[in-house]
């Protein structure tokens, strides 16, 4: 029992632990990753929607950042609290198949998939699923079980935030249901008015955001679509070289996991008795999301993301507790604890040496210095006027967005389309700032405005890391002279 209850406090003390590395280590560069700047803007503008993902993300973004004054460090805490989120509801979810013994082991497990660590710091759609995939599964594992009017409401609320987040969720969902299928249950569920209750509140949640996208054309599936779209690889064999591709990328990034759980069973191997209906469950929900995302590679033949994965792990350390179970002796136990906070401790160093060692503008760009020097240049070619669009690349309108005011509109590629919050008149009163990465791109967005966009002026950024060596990178900028824009152009 003292065993037990220490292994609890582990857990807790681990959590904080890790979640204080891993908001701190990232300080050590110079920007916020370019999603999570993103993610701020989105909620900046309070949309119910956007152009690339539904808005969730957003809406706790930017409340957070401006709980902390526009630190940018709290972007990397929120971050933490996501992964915290996710492996308490993944504990949780153990603790409904095993003791609390392991439970807890099996919860940080999950530290040896670089989802929770290394990948964690870039706040976005993805981070945000590392809380909401485990959540959603619980609720639902304890509704089927118990048949509790709370859990199935609570589910009902967790599906609405999951397709508000990221619309990948819906494999989730699929896999539940494929559960359902295979444990007989489909027509328990059927006559369960309780169902359908979760069903409407679910509704209820993302029934604004489906009315958005209908006003707004369904933008957001063009986007969807040129991400998943063509790849280098030519010919049939795509359709099975880059499924093949995706597993073993979800294997690699999950590989320091796999290898601990291997040498503590490699000498301690343990049978025990074991449900059907929870084999059925850990089992689908394990391996099924990976597989729906094969399938549709197999059947299309288009590339994957192996980012797209994220959430689909969080099954890993309860599938490899249940079926190839371990018997843990109390040193084994704490000593399998050293090894996972040995594992995020390794990963941590890694990522602050990547953040002191590259020369990345990702990395070592200095927004508020750049933002504020490109606003004195509009303002000075303007007549000391504030800036109230910044057009162009997405790197710097969200940047000059976050750090050159606090009125200041993103025109993402100078593109209507791209832009939700779009106001033509306004845009077209104001004018724009206009930043490029390159001369072709900035040519582009000349032949989009040939009478209004001034010819490029070009800017020398250097960006250093901690040891002093540089980089020099050319942009290209100029200003769009106001005038009525016809929405949609």
């Amino acid at each position: 029992m003292t065993e037990t209850k220490n292994l609890k406090r582990i857990l807790i003390y681990f959590l904080l632990i890790n979640g204080l590395v891993w908001s701190l280590v990232p300080l050590l560069r110079l920007s916020l990753p370019m999603d999570t700047q993103e993610a701020i803007v989105w909620g900046k503008f309070c949309l119910w929607g956007t152009t690339k993902h539904p808005p969730f993300s957003g809406w706790i973004a930017y409340p957070f950042w401006l709980l902390f004054a526009h630190w940018d460090g709290a972007m990397y805490l929120l971050s933490q609290i996501c992964v915290a989120l996710g492996v308490i509801y993944i504990y949780r979810l153990a603790r409904q198949f095993f003791d609390t013994s392991k439970a807890v082991l099996a919860a940080l497990l999950q530290f040896g998939v670089i989802y929770y660590n290394f990948s964690s710091v870039e706040f976005n759609v993805n981070v945000v699923s590392l809380a909401l995939w485990p959540m959603a599964a619980f609720y639902f594992w304890r509704a089927y079980t118990a048949n509790k009017w709370c859990d199935w409401l609570l589910f009902g609320v967790l599906v609405g935030l999951n397709l508000l987040n990221k619309y990948i969720s819906g494999i989730l969902f699929l896999s539940l249901a494929l559960f359902v299928l295979a444990d007989g249950g489909v027509w328990r569920l059927l006559k369960n008015i309780k169902v359908y209750a979760a069903v409407v509140l679910c509704g209820v949640v993302v029934a604004p955001h489906l009315w958005w996208l209908w006003q707004n054309d369904f933008e957001m599936w063009h986007y969807m679509a040129s991400r998943s779209a063509g790849g280098k690889i030519s010919a049939w064999w795509r359709h099975l070289a880059y499924p093949l591709k995706f597993l073993a990328a979800q294997i690699l990034f999950s590989a320091p996991a796999w290898l601990t759980y291997a040498c503590f069973r490699r000498k301690n191997k343990s049978v025990e008795p074991q449900n059907k209906t929870a084999g059925i469950f850990i089992a689908i929900t394990a391996v099924v999301p990976v597989m729906i995302f094969m399938l549709i590679s197999l059947i299309s033949g288009n590339a994957l993301k192996s980012m797209w994965g994220f959430p689909c792990l969080y099954m890993l350390g309860i599938a490899l507790f249940y079926f190839w179970p371990i018997a843990w002796s109390n040193a084994q136990q704490r000593l399998f604890v050293r090894v996972m906070f040995g594992w995020s401790v390794l990963f941590a160093v890694a990522y602050g040496a990547q953040c002191v060692l590259t020369k990345s503008e990702r990395f070592r760009t200095n927004c508020p210095q750049l933002a504020q020097t490109l606003v004195q240049e509009w303002q000075h070619e303007n007549g000391g006027a504030a800036l109230e669009y910044v057009g162009g690349d997405v790197w710097f309108s969200d940047m000059l967005t976050l750090y050159g005011g606090r009125e200041i509109k993103p025109m993402i590629w100078l593109s209507p389309k791209n832009n939700p919050w779009f106001v033509a008149a306004d845009f077209g009163e104001k004018g724009a700032l206009v930043v490029a990465t390159d001369a072709g791109e900035y040519a582009a967005y000349q032949t989009a405005y040939p009478q209004d966009l001034s010819a490029p002026r070009h800017m020398s950024v250097t960006y250093q890391n901690a040891f002093g060596k540089s980089k020099t990178k050319t942009i290209f900028y100029g200003f769009l002279r106001p005038r009525e824009v016809e929405n949609g152009k």
